[in-house]
């Protein structure tokens, strides 16, 4: 089974990636059940993303993308995965992403989606791999980068293929912090704290009107193409 995890210890929930942690059909329609579950669940305070091995999540499952019909099918699988992201951005409990590896492709935008990300120093890369797959974003996953990283960090991951470290992550602000291995879910669960236990409607409506811009992308009507 190579669907992601789903537990609940006290008022943390964690969502675990299993394997390469890409997404397909069952990955999406797994992490969405159980965002249903801690949004049903009042007495969590914090939603956490991991994964194992040397993988956070590799992104798309790009075998799946390729055995789907035709490019309306494929696209209409991005457009859902990014719905998700948007759901990730109005959260009513803050989400935090524990990078134990390998962030690549929609695993990188998960990590821009989460309002807190720790990294372990010694293993992983975060990247946005699409120039050297000759592919360009859609108007939802634009809209997110641009919204969430500066230009020096665009020239330097989506235009360039770069594989960033938790060092130079730090440093361009995608992740708040880097950390040994054994200590990257509790830093990340650590970081959370100063939005933990606060009134879900309000947290939620916060986080809506701050990432404004990027949620209405993903929530129009806009046909998901490459642009």
């Amino acid at each position: 089974m190579n669907d992601p995890g789903f537990t609940v210890e006290g008022d943390v929930a964690t969502i675990r990636f299993k394997h390469t942690g890409v997404f397909n059909n069952k990955t999406l329609a797994a992490v969405n059940c159980a965002l249903d579950q801690v949004e049903a669940n009042d007495d969590i305070t914090l939603l956490v993303f991991t994964g194992e091995d040397k993988n956070f999540s590799q992104g798309y499952d790009l075998e799946f993308l390729a055995s789907l019909p035709s490019t309306e099918r494929r696209m209409e699988f991005v457009h859902r995965s990014m719905l998700m992201i948007g759901r990730l951005l109005r959260f009513p409990i803050p989400v935090t992403a524990a990078i134990n590896g390998h962030a690549f492709g929609l695993g990188a935008m998960l990590v821009l989606a989460a309002d807190y990300a720790a990294m372990r120093r010694d293993r992983g890369y975060f990247c946005l791999p699409e120039v050297d797959l000759e592919m360009t974003l859609t108007p939802r996953l634009n809209a997110l980068v641009t919204h969430k990283m500066t230009p020096r960090a665009i020239r330097d991951t989506l235009l360039t293929g770069g594989r960033l470290g938790a060092e130079q992550a730090h440093a361009f602000g995608i992740i708040d912090a880097g950390c040994a291995g054994d200590a990257v879910l509790t830093t990340a669960i650590e970081l959370a704290a100063p939005m933990r236990g606060k009134h879900r409607p309000t947290v939620g409506a916060l986080k809506r009107g701050a990432n404004l811009a990027v949620i209405d992308v993903i929530e129009s009507t806009l046909p998901e193409k490459t642009m």
